[in-house]
């Protein structure tokens, strides 16, 4: 268990919100649902990646100075995290901001000194509303009275930066499904792929929208209605960098958490020590380790 002390929580008013009941029916008929997102949020998102673009063409010894490795916050070079084994690593550099890390980067400075990082926190408080709106839609639907998981700081967004006329490999990231509750995602081209009946499709999303990817902490959560999206991103060997922008949502680990439909599936699981552990299979310190500095 994490360090933090447990916190029960009890009732929560049901809160009638079409849009996300919209999206869960769509992640209960299809296995991912698309989240249309507002103007500005699509501003923010874009401006997001303009600030990246600067960033990520900066040398190394810039980028990497904006990295507190042992958060698993800020820069990561390629080779530092793996889809499937660590012998064919994500082709991709990244950026990471952890809501749970924003006292350390404040006393870092980084604020003030690093544009992707005060970019990046504007752009996951906006999204964390469509989080908290559709989570609380699905404890209304499954256990009424109850409110939805509690996610903000154990979750992070992420920018991924990619060359892919630098690599020989098809897959610039290797067939997965995150290990999440769920998954936000965008991109400025094509790549990302996503499995349907067994075979792997491009994804196409509107100017407005946003993939919502379920992970193996939903099927969990929902005894294997809403099952994991295997996705990868296929090489495209364009020239232009591409560019993606993922919101991870992790449940926090200071609260009680029972699954909303309990079935043989979920029997006598802890979804919050299986959430603990789950970044451990991409090559990552564990919940609980990034959050108390003891990563690597």
């Amino acid at each position: 268990m994490l360090s933090n002390a447990v916190e029960r929580v009890h009732d929560c008013n049901p809160v009638d919100n079409p849009a996300a009941r919209l999206l869960l029916e769509e992640l209960l008929a299809r296995g991912h649902a698309k989240l249309q997102i507002g103007r500005e949020t699509r501003r923010q998102i874009d401006h997001s990646f303009s600030i990246a673009r600067e960033y990520f063409a900066k040398p190394f010894p810039e980028k990497s100075s904006y990295a507190l490795s042992q958060y698993v916050e800020g820069y990561r070079e390629i080779g530092l995290e793996y889809s499937q084994v660590k012998e064919r690593p994500d082709l991709t550099e990244s950026f990471s901001l952890w809501n749970r890390n924003r006292a350390h980067t404040e006393a870092a400075g980084w604020i003030q000194s690093c544009p992707i990082h005060a970019e990046l926190r504007r752009t996951v408080d906006d999204l964390s509303t469509y989080v908290a709106d559709l989570f609380q839609t699905m404890a209304d639907k499954w256990a009424p009275g109850t409110p939805g998981p509690r996610f903000e700081r154990a979750s992070y967004i992420q920018v991924n930066y990619y060359e892919p006329a630098q690599h020989s490999r098809d897959m610039l990231q290797d067939g997965h499904e995150d290990g999440h509750l769920i998954t936000l995602v965008t991109a400025n081209s094509p790549g990302l792929e996503i499995e349907i009946d067994g075979k792997y499709m491009p994804v196409e999303l509107g100017e407005n929208e946003m993939l919502i990817m379920p992970g193996s902490l939903l099927t969990l959560m929902t005894g294997g209605a809403i099952p994991p999206l295997f996705h990868q991103v296929k090489n495209s060997r364009r020239t232009d960098p591409r560019y993606s922008m993922m919101f991870f949502v992790n449940p926090e680990g200071n609260q009680v958490l029972e699954p909303w439909i309990k079935n043989a599936s979920n029997a006598g699981r802890d979804v919050i020590a299986e959430a603990n552990a789950l970044p451990l299979k991409f090559g990552l310190p564990s919940l609980e380790d990034g959050t108390e500095g003891r990563g690597r």
